[in-house]
């Protein structure tokens, strides 16, 4: 672990207040930097961290807003680093990217680079050109010729955007298993004001498996693989709420590198891929140019991700600008070898999904309460991705506001409206 001071390891603003968040500051403060928190939210569970030095509240109301807001506050703070968290704050990034990307050094690969894996349609022509196995796909073209598709395809199909920040009737995916239940959303699509980001792929079975990554030009330095166990949606498209570290695949990393290369890739990511442990079948998911919100994991059993992204950066700007101190700035590869069978687990999304679960009777009542068992025997014994003992606050004040203070206050006006 690096140990420097504040001085010496510089100054970091990380952008964007996600639940992998305080997993960033937590790292990069015990390094010896000093983290200055941007986010929206005035009352953020983040800025509680004993790691954060300081908090900026941005203005997130529109695009142009949080652009002058961000170009505002490195011209005038000028931080070492910006380390964005969030993949909507790098999306709006990316517009401007030539007017901030000066400013700082950026803790991301380089903005082509992730605008590319942003685009699933991209990655996936990509992923056929390197012999990456994906399942068929196709974008949106009309409502006759996607009935057309998916029958070729065969049933069940997904729908899904060709970004994986933009949701689909609030959801990330959607999985039709019959003609019938596609008909339904083919007529729904007069309402879709955004068809052209519309894509239809054929359903892959398995569980999600994702490959977080470090990379330097191209060159694969870290890999962490961990299997999904379940997530917040009862058809497992949604976001991970526990899973588990398994030993690195030859053929997932084989598969992971060949992406690094393909894009001269330099920084962290997250590469994920359905794998059928019955069929041994694998598909390529989907790229993220981001470090994955899961990344307590592999930082609690000491792969720090956050700290290596830095560094890559570090190392990406020297050798941009032709310094010959450049291959010293170069992170060591990680050995690969890592505990195997240690879980994380997400109470508090887990909690949610549970009472999500519970309001719309989509769960009997005898597995409502194998749920609640099963929720406590992870809590128990897994590593939480944001609540740790040597820095309680930010996860106790995410509870409290979630399943405390506002159910309070929902409950509050009705008490006071009751007659005496």
């Amino acid at each position: 672990m690096n140990t420097r001071t504040a001085a010496t390891a510089g100054r970091v603003l990380v952008l964007g207040d996600y639940r992998q968040t305080v997993t960033v500051v937590r790292s990069l403060g015990r390094a010896g930097f000093e983290v200055t928190l941007g986010t929206e939210f005035a009352r953020s569970s983040t800025a509680l961290s004993r790691h954060v030095f300081d908090v900026w509240v941005y203005d997130n109301s529109s695009a142009q807003r949080f652009d002058h807001n961000v170009e505002a506050f490195l011209r005038s703070e000028r931080p070492d680093y910006v380390f964005t968290v969030g993949e909507s704050q790098l999306r709006r990034i990316l517009e401007v990217a030539e007017r901030l990307e000066p400013l700082s050094t950026w803790a991301n690969p380089d903005f082509s680079t992730v605008a590319r894996c942003f685009d699933k349609r991209a990655l996936y022509e990509l992923a056929s050109q390197l012999g990456v196995p994906v399942m068929p796909w196709t974008a949106y073209t009309s409502a006759e010729d996607w009935r057309a598709r998916a029958r070729d395809m065969g049933y069940p199909v997904v729908v899904k955007r060709k970004d994986s920040a933009g949701q689909l009737m609030d959801r990330k995916a959607l999985v039709y298993r019959s003609a019938e239940q596609f008909e339904s959303f083919l007529a729904s699509l007069q309402r879709e004001s955004d068809t052209a980001s519309l894509v239809l792929q054929k359903f892959a079975p398995g569980v999600r498996h994702n490959c977080h990554i470090g990379a330097a030009d191209g060159r694969l330095i870290a890999y962490f693989q961990q299997k999904v166990l379940r997530t917040d949606e009862p058809d497992d498209t949604g976001i991970g709420v526990a899973g588990i570290s398994v030993a690195p695949s030859p053929l997932l990393r084989a598969h992971c590198e060949a992406f690094t290369k393909a894009l001269c890739y330099t920084g962290i990511g997250c590469i994920q891929f359905l794998l059928d442990d019955t069929s041994g079948s694998v598909a390529f998911l989907e790229f993220n140019a981001r470090m994955d919100s899961t990344a307590a994991l592999p930082y609690r059993m000491g792969l720090d991700y956050p700290l290596l992204a830095i560094q890559l950066a570090a190392y990406r700007k020297a050798r941009a600008a032709g310094r010959g101190d450049a291959a010293r700035l170069l992170p060591a590869p990680h050995p690969g070898d890592y505990p195997t069978g240690k879980t994380y687990h997400w109470l508090h999304g887990d909690l949610i999904a549970w009472l999500n679960d519970l309001r719309a009777r989509r769960r009997a009542a005898g597995a409502l309460a194998a749920r609640v068992l099963e929720m406590a025997w992870l809590s128990l014994r897994s590593y939480h991705l944001t609540f740790d003992w040597r820095d309680p606050l930010p996860a106790l004040h995410m509870f409290w506001r979630k399943f405390v203070k506002n159910p309070l206050r929902r409950r509050l006006p009705l008490a006071r409206a009751v007659p005496r």
